[in-house]
């Protein structure tokens, strides 16, 4: 293995780290400061460190070539990580985006020498990631703490309808990143810029036609709880064809400088998708209702008649896994194959109401880890990733995914639970609310009590409502669950050792279950009781212990959990403790908590109720959330005291 060796003057360890970090780094081009920079002074306990990055693009003809620039400073064992490199690129059927010469190497500062080992192209390996999607895998030899890891490439990208930009942030901090682009003469683009630092940047430069991001002291993304995903929060600019000049001869044989405008309105964008022929075929379809589904429709109320549509294409048609917005086959091949991707499922659905008569209309939305935590208000289509459909019955509004059967009409995957999407009409196309109205939560009631003075019973029935029944269907099911995880999820440690019996019962028009269970645990009737009235079903252990938080809170739904207890005081025994009475709001009023406990004729009756009323919770207030998260914890864990009664022995008299 060769090393090549390279001596560095010792007058640059006097020169501040950061101001060296300012210039810009050049691949194979070093500095004392890099080798000696040992910590992050915004996020200290970061294992590596992105010392700097950069692309530069610029147009040749119709397609965009990137030349970008990494490199890594590893500052702890568990950095090492990072020299494991996956690009990822989609070559698809017509090259649209190629990656080449790449070039990489590992350097390591030994005795006061520059030592570098360069990776060959047989370091290099490429892989079929499917899809079109291709990979370039490399794996930087000789890193340990201290090393830097050095890579550079180019990408080519044909798909200049819209331009994947640059995300500024990384799983590890990043000192400094920086987009350059230069757009060509002939050629306008729309900007679609997210986080604080990418919008309020000044990326105009004095160079006509250039744009330059740099940003500084990025810090690093990691998941935290109730974070539906990172992505969606980062600091990232992408862009988006607005139009272009051509050229065109006039009757006279002139040239002329026409200009050609893309999307200048959302009907734009919906003609757009609905003048392709695959696209068309689902709005339009020319087969006969009985064709389609063989569904009989007379005397069936329009509300049954679409939960019977949806639950004949949700099962008869198996959706291949590939997420889209478009279908690649018509309606036709659909029907035949009873298979395709997520827009020719759900444009099938579309297709199965609409012939009976159901009004029905495709929405796109942007689904949570797509890397867009809000909408644009104009029609930027890189935006989108999923296609769903909204129909409207007896003038509510329902939300529908075909693709997976497990999931009841009404209710979406958990991922597509957005505020927005795009809804595509004949006219008056355009943005719209998302709401999903179901009661949501926990009903729990427990009616505990001494049964033969020998054991404390406990009979337990939990519903779970809404978006609670649908998410944990598999584990509140008599036929998939497993009793392990249900006695995990609702029994305390203190219920007993025997095995419950579980009994479900699903409510008839409704999705939610109800379970029942009893369980029973030995006294010593000298000792104190102590009763946990019941056990928190959500949030428990606490998720909420890190001291600050980054992301937002997203708790994807809105929801009313109600815990209810009766108690029995058994003879001999008196209520000596139990907790106290609690009502809590955070200041913004996203969630309430209350704990409430009556003793009325030998009885103690505990009721609690937890409400979500905004799922979405800034990290400005995760002070207060992370508090009343902790007094919930700590309150269900609070135990009514029993005190055993003491039985005085008759005084004896004695005689002489």
């Amino acid at each position: 293995m060769t090393f090549l060796k390279y001596t560095i003057g010792l007058f640059i360890l006097f020169i501040s780290p950061n101001l060296l970090f300012s210039q810009e780094l050049r691949f194979g081009k070093y500095n004392e400061a890099e080798f000696i920079y040992s910590e992050v002074e915004f996020e200290p306990e970061a294992d590596a460190v992105v010392l700097q990055e950069s692309s530069y693009n610029i147009f040749l003809g119709v397609t965009l070539e990137s030349k970008i620039h990494r490199r890594i400073k590893v500052l702890k064992e568990s950095g090492k990580e990072q020299a494991n490199v996956i690009l990822k690129y989609y070559k698809g059927d017509d090259r649209i985006q190629d990656i080449y010469k790449l070039k990489a190497q590992t350097v390591n500062f030994v005795n006061e020498e520059i030592q570098i080992e360069k990776l060959s192209k047989s370091d290099f390996y490429e892989v079929d990631a499917g899809n079109g999607w291709r990979e370039i895998r490399f794996t930087f030899p000789q890193v340990q703490v201290g090393s830097i890891i050095d890579f550079t490439y180019v990408k080519a990208d044909k798909s200049i309808l819209s331009i994947d930009g640059w995300v500024f942030q990384n799983e590890i901090p990043t000192l400094k990143s920086i987009y350059d682009i230069t757009f060509p003469e002939f050629i306008w683009y729309k900007s679609l810029k997210q986080g604080i630092k990418t919008i309020s940047h000044d990326f105009k430069t004095k160079t006509k036609d250039n744009y330059r991001w740099e940003l500084d002291s990025l810090k690093g993304f990691t998941a935290e709880p109730y974070m539906t995903h990172y992505r969606d929060y980062l600091e990232k600019v992408s862009f988006q064809l607005e139009g272009y000049e051509y050229r065109e001869l006039d009757s006279f044989g002139m040239d002329l400088n026409q200009y050609k405008s893309l999307f200048d309105s959302w009907q734009d964008l919906t003609d757009f998708f609905a003048d392709r022929l695959e696209f068309k075929s689902y709005l339009s379809p020319k087969k006969k209702t009985q064709q389609i589904t063989g569904l009989e429709s007379e005397g069936t109320d329009t509300l049954k008649l679409a939960m019977d549509i949806y639950e004949h294409v949700s099962d008869e048609y198996h959706y291949s896994g590939m997420s889209a917005i478009v279908p690649s086959k018509d309606f036709s091949e659909t029907i035949e194959s009873k298979n395709g991707n997520r827009a020719e499922i759900n444009l099938s659905l579309l297709a199965h109401l609409r012939n009976y008569g159901i009004i029905a209309y495709p929405v796109l939305i942007s689904s949570k880890g797509n890397g867009r935590s809000n909408l644009v208000p104009f029609p930027f289509v890189d935006q989108f990733n999923q296609l769903i459909v909204v129909t409207s019955i007896a003038n509510k509004v329902y939300y529908l995914d075909a693709t997976d059967s497990s999931i009841p009409f009404g209710f979406l995957p958990s991922q597509f639970l957005v505020n927005q999407g795009f809804l595509m009409l004949e006219e008056n196309s355009g943005l719209i609310d998302i709401q999903t109205h179901h009661s949501s939560g926990y009903f729990v009631f427990d009616n505990i009590h001494i049964e033969d003075e020998v054991s404390l019973k406990r009979e337990t029935a939990v519903k779970a409502m809404g978006f609670d029944g649908v998410y944990n269907a598999d584990l509140f099911n008599a036929e998939n669950n497993s009793s392990d995880a249900l006695r995990e999820k609702l029994m305390t440690n203190e219920q007993g050792n025997l095995n419950p019996v579980f009994t479900f019962e699903k409510i008839p028009n409704t999705n939610q279950t109800l379970i029942k269970y009893t369980t029973s645990k030995e006294i010593d009737k000298t000792q104190n009781l102590y009763i946990n009235p019941f056990q928190l079903l959500r949030w428990e252990p606490n998720p909420f212990v890190r001291s600050s938080r980054t992301f937002p809170i997203d708790f994807g739904y809105l929801f009313t959990d109600r815990y209810g207890a009766k108690i029995e005081i058994p003879a001999g025994y008196t209520l000596d403790d139990y907790p106290e009475n609690v009502a809590m709001t955070l200041p913004s009023g996203a969630i309430s908590f209350s704990y409430k406990v009556n003793i009325i004729n030998e009885t103690a009756i505990i009721n609690s109720v937890i409400t979500v009323s905004n799922q979405l919770i800034g990290p400005e207030e995760y002070p207060d959330l992370k508090y009343l998260i902790d007094i919930i914890s700590s309150k269900f864990k609070e135990p009514l005291v029993l005190v055993k009664n003491q039985t005085l022995a008759p005084e004896s008299n004695s005689a002489e």
